[in-house]
């Protein structure tokens, strides 16, 4: 079996700079939002808006999502976790995606059922002023989500599954959030635009119900991605066909066990059972791996072939 190499000594949660950076963007973020909720909710309460009152309400949650996000890289980054740790704290990442795709699904379900209520149960609403204060809300998200936004992180590195390619999925559940704030904050300006001069009420809690749907089903696909890693899904940005490539064309090579997983944002653990009748020593295999494949983690056996 190989030693160990040098990059399992590496922190590699430790030195991704990323991280930091989107930690700050984070805090900045939480502050700007705080302030903006305030000023929704108390203004929804005071214009009777359904549509306000669960913009302000969804952003409101948001801030101890991002908060949380927050916390999140703080102890990812903490050098006594990283060193209690077997693969350091890369998993807090996904962990933090995770528990807030929970949270914004559990706002979805309470917006949905106060936009029913309020269409069963219709309120007067003071449209001027719940129009202007959501165009504010909206200006806060979009810039929210500007200062959030990665394009690194969303550009698709090959064609595989993109979510794989996420560098921060904490960073990611973050972005969503000010993106849906976004999107809700655009329903109730339409619903209050239709109620303004259509004199369409309804609109203003049937935009509630439609914001509730499409936030829900955002928070499904980032649970279902984040719980993927968490469960040491197997990689799809480094396929296992792809490692059995690089060795096709020795017939006297025979891979019978491997394993790819990722271990934090930009590290991937591996590792390979190789059998080979005229064995060439791990080095030979490790070097050709990591030749083509940016892996921390790397351990590799080889075995003579059983007759």
């Amino acid at each position: 079996m190989s030693h160990l190499s040098h990059t399992h000594e590496h922190d590699f949660v430790l030195e991704d700079t990323k991280l930091d950076s989107n930690e700050k963007k984070t805090m900045f973020v939480v502050v700007l939002t705080f302030i903006t909720i305030v000023v929704e909710i108390s203004y929804g309460y005071i214009t009777g808006s359904m549509a306000l009152l669960a913009d302000g309400w969804h952003m409101g949650s948001h801030v101890g999502a991002l908060g949380m996000s927050v916390m999140v890289y703080r102890m990812a980054r903490s050098k006594s976790l990283n060193n209690k740790l077997t693969f350091r704290a890369g998993k807090f990442i996904p962990l933090g995606g995770y528990t807030s795709a929970l949270m914004l699904g559990l706002v979805a379900i309470f917006m949905g059922v106060e936009s029913i209520e309020r269409l069963l149960n219709p309120t007067n609403i003071n449209f001027s002023i719940a129009i202007g204060v959501s165009i504010v809300g909206l200006i806060v998200n979009v810039l929210s989500a500007a200062l959030l936004w990665d394009s690194h992180d969303h550009e698709h590195h090959d064609e595989h599954n993109h979510d794989d390619h996420v560098h921060d999925h904490n960073h990611k559940s973050a972005l969503i959030h000010v993106i849906a704030d976004a999107f809700t904050s655009i329903l109730a300006i339409v619903a209050l635009f239709l109620g303004k001069y259509f004199g369409w009420n309804w609109g203003d809690p049937a935009m509630g119900i439609v914001g509730s749907l499409v936030i829900l089903k955002w928070a499904y696909g980032l649970c279902k991605v984040t719980v993927w890693e968490l469960l040491d899904g197997k990689s799809k940005t480094i396929r296992e066909e792809s490692i059995r490539e690089l060795f096709e064309d020795d017939s006297d090579v025979e891979i019978t066990d491997l394993h790819i997983w990722r271990i934090a944002p930009s590290a991937h653990a591996c590792e390979v059972m190789i059998y080979n009748n005229n064995p060439k020593g791990s080095e030979f295999y490790r070097n050709k791996i990591l030749e083509k494949y940016e892996i921390e983690h790397l351990i590799i056996e080889e075995r003579m072939c059983q007759h």
